[in-house]
Parts: C-alpha cells; sequence; structure tokens
C-alpha cells in the first residue's frame, strides 16, 4: 500500500496525518515489525479506535532503502489519523512501541540495536511529534506548537 492510498479514515473537510513508525537495528526486521504491527494492532489503548475506524494502521514502504538486502523492500508501519487525535494516538502508540521495544531488546543479539522511530509530518498537523527510542532526554515531546 502506497502512502497516498485511501484508507478509509479521512471523512469529509477532516485533514489526516500520517504517523510512520520504523525499525532498525535488528537482524530479524521483517519479523520484527510484523510482531510490532501486531502488538500495536492489539494494545489495549489503540486497538478500541481501531475498531471504529477513527485510526488505521497500514504498512508502506519505507522512505530509506539503505538497509535494503537482496533487493527487499524495507516497509515502516503506518498510523493514519485525523489532525484533532494524532497527538493523543501518537502518545499511545509510544507508549505500546516502548513496552513492545523493551521485551525485544532482552532477545536481542550482543550486535544488536533495536532502535525504532515514530515520524510525524515535518509541517503543519501532527509536526513535531517525532520520536526516537535512542533520545534519553524525553523522547521527543515537544510541547504542542513547538515544531
Amino acid at each position: 500500500m502506497t502512502d497516498g492510498a485511501d484508507t478509509g479514515v479521512r471523512k469529509q473537510g477532516q485533514e489526516r496525518v500520517e504517523l510512520r513508525i520504523g525499525l532498525v537495528g535488528t537482524h530479524t526486521r521483517r519479523d520484527d515489525l510484523e510482531a510490532l504491527d501486531i502488538w500495536l494492532r492489539n494494545a489495549p489503548v489503540l486497538e478500541d479506535a481501531l475498531e471504529r475506524g477513527e485510526v488505521a494502521l497500514v504498512r508502506a514502504d519505507s522512505p530509506t532503502q539503505s538497509e535494503a538486502m537482496g533487493g527487499e523492500l524495507i516497509q515502516d508501519i503506518i498510523l493514519v489519523v485525523s489532525a484533532e487525535m494524532a497527538r493523543s494516538v501518537a502518545e499511545n502508540a509510544w507508549r505500546s512501541v516502548e513496552t513492545w521495544l523493551r521485551n525485544r531488546r532482552r532477545f536481542a543479539g550482543p550486535e544488536e540495536a533495536p532502535r525504532v522511530t515514530l515520524d510525524g509530518p515535518p509541517q503543519g498537523p501532527g509536526a513535531g511529534l517525532s520520536r526516537d527510542t535512542d533520545d534519553d532526554a524525553h523522547g521527543g515531546d515537544d510541547e504542542p506548537g513547538e515544531v
């Protein structure tokens, strides 16, 4: 599915925001991405919104294909949500990502350094929602209105 695909979340006159969740630093990236996708779909804080159609969770080709091996396309998880719900969904999804990552790191090999990022759009609604598990300070939790 491409980034511009109609996910059914958008209502007439309602702007949507795409929050991209990327995963790097593991030897089993495809399996880990699938596990994270399932984890997010079953997260109690997102499950109801997914069932009501307020949030869509899809996979799309990653804009950074540098990790592609053997021609395999790298994918990211995309949360598509209304602009009004973007901050709340990003915070809830991020808490679920952090829990999943703590569990994944327990099983990581010594040469693995699992890392997850959440990126909102660079400007407009949803800007400033980016998070990175490598950020120790405050996880990119900008105040509303900061870009």
